[in-house]
């Protein structure tokens, strides 16, 4: 009889442990992957309250410029990418949009870092570089979406433009400029986050470790506005990721 009870109220408790599961699962995975079409209020409230990232878009071809992609991503004919990553801010979480938006070109910019030898990934299945380009500018776009549209659209456009260009070309012969162009993508993506987090760095208390090694590959020399050259080098980003994986290891 006890055992019947027990087995009575463990069936009870079945779906508030079904639903915990499906909880733990939905923040683990990316919720577009779950819900590939939100309304753009429902999209704002899920921004702020998980940092989600990757998934696949819905259109075929990238638009020309990125004001058109912001603007597509809008009427939903791409998947809208925002996302601020982890491990970026100074706390938990960043605490405001602004934060998030510096967070989510900060974001784009690790992957760079991780990704840009592009002579090593080059298998279909995993991630061709013409794909790498395509998904890196849809998710780049997406940082535009939210606070500061305006600004982030004239100071990204560059960025957008060139993976653009790299998506439809994929010089497959010369693996090289592919890569020297994502160093002058990465430059442009992390100048724009230092703009944004030193502008609205009285609203956040700063960033993680990760974040200023991020920040500081191209921070050498007088070469552009703010102390920040204009171009980083496939060597930084290489210096770049052996820094984060060391870093990775030691967490």
């Amino acid at each position: 009889l006890a055992q019947a009870t027990l087995a009575q109220k463990q069936s009870q408790f079945e779906p508030f442990r079904a639903f915990a599961i499906a909880s733990a699962m939905f923040r683990q995975h990316s919720v577009k992957r779950l819900l590939p079409c939100l309304s753009s209020l429902a999209l704002f409230w899920l921004m702020v309250q998980l940092p989600v990232c990757h998934c696949q878009p819905l259109a075929q071809n990238l638009t020309a410029t990125l004001p058109e992609m912001v603007k597509a991503i809008d009427r939903n004919n791409f998947n809208n990418n925002f996302c601020w990553g982890e491990g970026l801010s100074k706390g938990a979480n960043w605490k405001t949009m602004w934060g998030k938006v510096a967070g989510c070109l900060l974001d784009k910019s690790e992957i760079i870092a991780m990704q840009w030898d592009v002579a090593d990934n080059r298998s279909e299945s995993i991630d061709s570089p013409a794909r790498f380009y395509r998904n890196l500018a849809i998710d780049l776009a997406s940082c535009c979406t939210m606070s500061e549209r305006e600004w982030c659209v004239e100071e990204i456009s560059p960025a957008y433009a060139l993976l653009v260009a790299l998506e439809k070309d994929p010089d497959e012969t010369d693996f090289g400029a592919d890569e020297a162009d994502l160093a002058s993508i990465f430059a442009t993506v992390t100048k724009a986050a230092a703009q944004l987090l030193e502008e609205y760095s009285g609203q956040e208390d700063g960033y993680s470790s990760r974040a200023a090694l991020l920040l500081g590959t191209c921070a050498i020399g007088s070469g552009g506005a703010d102390g920040f050259l204009t171009t980083c080098f496939p060597d930084d980003l290489e210096r770049l990721r052996l820094l984060l994986e060391a870093q990775h290891s030691e967490q």
